[in-house]
């Protein structure tokens, strides 16, 4: 429904009836949690919500004039980016004082965040179609979505990161190369793709940057040694699915916490003692310390 929505006049009808209800939700999600109102940060995203749902609601939407309808859409966008440091930091923080499971939080925070990846997806969608980009179809799907691009842009996005970040003299290396399999032959070709592009950005820079966190880590920030331990990153596919692989020497990760990869509460990022909450204590190539 939300890709389906594609003008600016059908994704404005969507967004107002879809987004207060799914505001809601998450409100009544947090109204749940014992002791709720004793935790800052998660009064602070009830808070956050609250508004965002109190402001959609207030709208008369008129699509034949939607200027006050986007002002609305950006606003509580922007309200919105401190969400996560601020869920995380009641996540910790219930788990120590309230003794949460790891596997109620996970839990808890999968529900809560799949339903903002669905108001994120429609937000964006409005506001792709408000305002496409240049040479771009309405919406935020790319039909001919081009993987190497993407890689490549978030290989040179990390690697600026890690090159101020580390003050480091030179960038680390970070090689794209792109294979396919067509009909029993393998070789260089193009890959096209449905996909959106920004979300595959995001997920790719974020691989990329544990893995040249780690690479420069374990070379102790010696750059002939970094130099030495390339990131590659693979573009494949065939006629039914695209894979990406990205592949480093820094050791991986260890058999022991294998399981616990891909919880919100673990990650191989040192955290800041001193620090109140996850928005003080991120780095550009660590994020918030927040898992996979």
């Amino acid at each position: 429904q939300i890709i389906d929505a594609s003008t600016p006049e059908r994704a404005a009808e969507f967004a107002v009836q879809e987004l207060p209800i799914r505001f809601a939700q998450r409100i009544l999600q947090i109204e749940n949690l014992p002791q709720w109102r004793s935790s800052p940060h998660l009064a602070e995203v009830h808070s956050l919500y609250s508004a965002s749902f109190r402001d959609l609601r207030m709208v008369d939407l008129d699509v034949r004039r939607l200027d006050a309808f986007t002002e609305v859409v950006q606003s509580l966008k922007r309200r919105m980016k401190g969400v996560i440091p601020s869920l995380a930091t009641a996540m910790r923080n219930l788990q120590s004082s309230e003794g949460v499971g790891e596997q109620n939080v996970n839990q808890w925070m999968d529900t809560f965040l799949l339903s903002r990846i669905g108001t994120e997806m429609l937000t964006s969608q409005y506001m792709a179609c408000v305002a496409p980009s240049k040479g771009q179809p309405r919406g935020i799907v790319d039909h001919a979505c081009d993987p190497t691009i993407v890689c490549d842009r978030a290989a040179k996005h990390v690697m600026k990161l890690s090159q101020s970040h580390y003050n480091m003299q030179h960038e680390l290396d970070i090689q794209i190369e792109t294979g396919t399999v067509s009909e029993g032959r393998s070789g260089r070709a193009n890959v096209r793709f449905p996909y959106v592009p920004q979300y595959l950005f995001y997920i790719l820079v974020e691989l990329l940057k544990n893995s040249a966190r780690a690479t420069v880590e374990i070379s102790g920030g010696d750059q002939a040694e970094i130099r030495k331990r390339p990131i590659l990153v693979t573009v494949g596919a065939d006629p039914s699915q695209v894979a990406i692989r990205v592949h480093d020497s820094a050791g991986g990760i260890p058999f022991s916490v294998a399981d616990r990869v891909w919880s919100y509460m673990y990650s191989t990022a040192s955290q800041n003692n001193d620090a109140s909450d996850f928005s003080q204590q991120g780095t550009p190539l660590a994020g918030f310390g927040v898992g996979l």
